[in-house]
């Protein structure tokens, strides 16, 4: 195991991580499958700094009822994503992180999802700040993750997202703001996006030096607005009707552009320690890397998923109902799931591919197939030596179907 661990089951022991989900956007992007409400600016309307008071001591409510019942003492991350938690603007996202200060470790990573239309001049030294107290001492400000899916406005418009702000002067103005760790999340695989916008956008990257990158492969869930125009132009295509310009990038074209940006950033002196993260030495997010290692979790909010032992839970994701059953101290309405064994076993084989990261082979040798894997080493996508199971470098660039083809058919399972 990393770091010489002793292995233990996956989301087994204390926790030390929290994820905040903050479900407010000014308006929902036609890719996002994600547990959102819109309300346009954040203060326009009268009922939107009540809504947003609300889920401010909703969080506060939840964190003192899930603390109490799981024992957390300490906490070495704390990630507050969305949505788009800087909507909720620096006032109240100081409330929100004075509710945790008291449990962070001296050193605890404190992330904030950011877009680029809310990092003004005030927000940017919020952020480089935040983390100071009276008597805390000369502490951090918080790692930021700046949602940018592109520098290129029309691949912006692509996916959906109305804002027009301009991402590069964002980063700016975090930098120079004195921000000490800064990330930007990006999308490839964007209708419309040709390799050379592709090597636009990489370049702009490799120009900013941000201190972290995600870089994800776009997925269009069904039921999204983007997946209706996709299907909609499918179906003009061929009809003798000029088909809307939305096509997605042929598969080939995606996972070339794919290994363009790994060995891009890689040359650059970016570690690739996750399928789609970069970081410069320093930089690895800590509170992905708990989650990709199967570490307990605790989710607060709308909509958030929690993970610890052999149970998941996911809170309902109506922040009104979620804000009014803590008021009225009563627990949010959430649905549940026991994770048995062999469940635990191919998260844990997954989670761990994504990373390169060994796995004791005895924990998951349950749910893999011997001839598959047999294979897939044959072919120099796995590694398996010293009792232990890694996906090499080769296999990472399809590590999701690599774990898939890996996996017992359900008949063989046990």
């Amino acid at each position: 195991m990393h770091g010489g661990e002793t292995p233990r089951p996956p989301f087994d022991g204390p926790v030390r991580h929290v994820y905040v989900h903050v479900p407010f956007c000014r308006a929902r992007c036609d890719y996002c499958a994600f547990a959102s409400v819109a309300v346009g600016g954040g203060g326009s309307a009268t009922d939107v700094p009540r809504l947003f008071d609300a889920y401010v001591e909703g969080v506060a409510a939840e964190w003192e009822r899930e603390r109490a019942a799981h024992d957390v003492r300490r906490l070495r991350t704390l990630y507050l994503g969305g949505g788009t938690p800087s909507l909720l603007g620096p006032d109240r996202l100081e409330r929100l992180l004075t509710v945790f200060r008291p449990h962070l470790t001296p050193q605890a990573e404190v992330t904030v999802e950011v877009n680029p239309e809310d990092a003004g001049t005030e927000f940017a030294a919020w952020a480089a700040g935040a983390r100071r107290s009276p008597g805390s001492g000369a502490l951090r400000g918080v790692r930021i993750s700046l949602g940018v899916q592109s520098f290129l406005p029309e691949l912006r418009a692509a996916l959906g997202r109305t804002a027009q702000a301009d991402p590069r002067a964002a980063f700016d103005r975090l930098r120079a703001a004195g921000v000490a760790s800064i990330g930007l999340d990006l999308i490839h695989g964007i209708p419309g996006q040709t390799p050379e916008l592709l090597a636009g956008d990489i370049a702009t990257v490799l120009d900013l030096r941000p201190d972290h990158v995600s870089w994800y492969e776009l997925d269009v869930a069904e039921g999204t607005a983007l997946a209706r125009r996709l299907a909609h132009a499918e179906g003009t295509a061929g009809g003798g009707r000029r088909a809307a310009p939305v096509a997605a990038p042929a598969d080939d074209v995606r996972a070339a552009g794919y290994r363009r940006l790994v060995r891009a950033l890689s040359r650059a002196g970016y570690d690739w320690y996750e399928v789609s993260n970069f970081a410069r030495p320093g930089h690895k997010a800590r509170h992905n890397l708990a989650c990709w290692r199967a570490r307990p979790y605790l989710g607060l909010g709308p909509g958030a998923v929690s993970t610890v032992g052999a149970r998941r839970w996911t809170n309902s994701a109506d922040p009104r109902a979620w804000a009014a059953a803590l008021a009225a101290g009563r627990r949010p309405t959430r649905s549940v799931e026991e994770l048995d064994d062999a469940t635990r076993a191919r998260e844990r084989l997954l989670l761990a591919a994504r990373c390169g990261e060994p796995v004791p082979l005895e924990a998951v040798s349950a749910v893999v197939d011997p001839d598959a894997l047999a294979a897939s080493a044959g072919a120099g996508l796995v590694s398996v030596r010293g009792g232990t199971l890694r996906v090499t470098r080769k296999g990472r660039h399809v590590a999701d179907g690599l774990c898939v083809r890996l996996f017992r058919a359900p008949r063989l399972r046990g």
